[in-house]
């Protein structure tokens, strides 16, 4: 019987970092180069490889991609490694008894190491689509959701019922047109799952629960009823961090921001910089209150640059807001 393999089993996190940094190593990169070819910032892949946190899904493929091997290999390649690990004294009978024949039948064709004799039994036993489908059967329950639906993906590409996915170079190619808006929705979900674990790393509860989504906008919760808190891809190139507010009717969108702006100091002042109040005039139901930087999509090396002033920047505005409530009881 394999040991426990899910996102919270040490024993797998620590040699699924190390299959990582193996491949990485036969590739002849350091973790730099690779953190450029994926996407995926230093920081985060050195939490990988070092144990620390196993990938969701939407990473194991980037980071599949950058060590030119399929999300399933990499997986297999820690798998096959928590096989061969030491398990509990109380299960050594149980998975005897069930290894027994096979390996008895591996070792009498095979004059190799104990450890090769365990892979040739394993084989055996995926020759046979009941082999496999009782490998599957053991394994699926033991990933997350996110990860059952990256295997049968994969599945189905490799049945021919999916196309596989284009590898696209996001630098290399236009933002405009239809072929711009596919490479717009695959930007947008990188960068919706890097920020996502950004905030998990740093320990920020907006994002717990939610899942990244091909839009160029990322909407969390406001301490102020009828708003909330965005970070999102702007016109004209720009970045905006906002509270969004749309209280169902104008008048009371309104009469809210101009509370805030008679407040403005007390706002300011917590947050730490000048922020916009801003009312787009009657075509436009809702207001807000933002704050502006130049940024695109279409700049996958900044993307750790714009996470980190969403972050900084979402952690201001939760402080002006909170510094307003208090002023305000009512």
């Amino acid at each position: 019987m394999a040991t426990n393999t899910t996102s919270s089993d040490p024993a797998f996190l620590a040699v699924y970092g190390e299959a990582v940094r193996a491949r990485r190593e036969e590739l002849g990169f350091d973790r730099k180069q690779l953190a450029e070819r994926t996407g995926i910032s230093y920081s985060y892949l050195s939490a990988i490889e070092s144990g620390q946190k196993l990938p969701s899904g939407t990473y194991q493929t980037m980071l599949s991609m950058g060590l030119e091997i399929t999300p399933a290999e990499l997986l297999a390649r820690a798998n096959g490694a928590v096989r061969d690990m030491p398990v509990p004294q109380e299960r050594q009978e149980l998975r005897r008894e069930s290894e027994a024949p096979r390996m008895m039948a591996a070792r009498a064709l095979s004059m190799e190491s104990p450890q090769v004799a365990r892979s040739e039994a394993r084989l055996e036993r995926f020759r046979t689509p009941t082999g496999v489908i009782a490998e599957l059967e053991e394994l699926l329950p033991r990933l997350t959701p996110e990860d059952q639906d990256m295997v049968l993906g994969m599945v189905r590409r490799l049945a021919g019922s999916e196309p596989p996915p284009q590898r696209r170079n996001i630098q290399d190619k236009s933002h405009r047109g239809s072929q711009g808006k596919g490479l717009r929705t695959e930007a947008y979900l990188k960068f919706w799952t890097m920020y996502l674990d950004a905030l998990e790393e740093q320990s920020l509860d907006w994002g717990r629960g939610r899942r990244p989504e091909p839009r160029s906008y990322f909407t969390t919760s406001s301490p102020i009823r009828g708003s909330s808190l965005s970070a999102s891809f702007a016109r004209n190139k720009l970045l905006r961090h906002e509270m969004y507010i749309n209280r169902g009717s104008r008048e009371a969108n309104v009469e809210l921001l101009n509370d805030l702006e008679a407040h403005r100091q007390v706002i300011e002042n917590a947050y730490g910089a000048r922020l916009d109040f801003e009312d787009p005039g009657r075509e436009r139901r809702a207001v807000r209150i933002a704050k502006y930087r130049d940024g695109h999509i279409s700049h996958p090396d900044k993307y750790g640059e714009y996470i980190e002033w969403f972050v900084d920047h979402g952690i201001r505005m939760r402080r002006a807001l909170d510094a307003y409530v208090r002023e305000t009881p009512d």
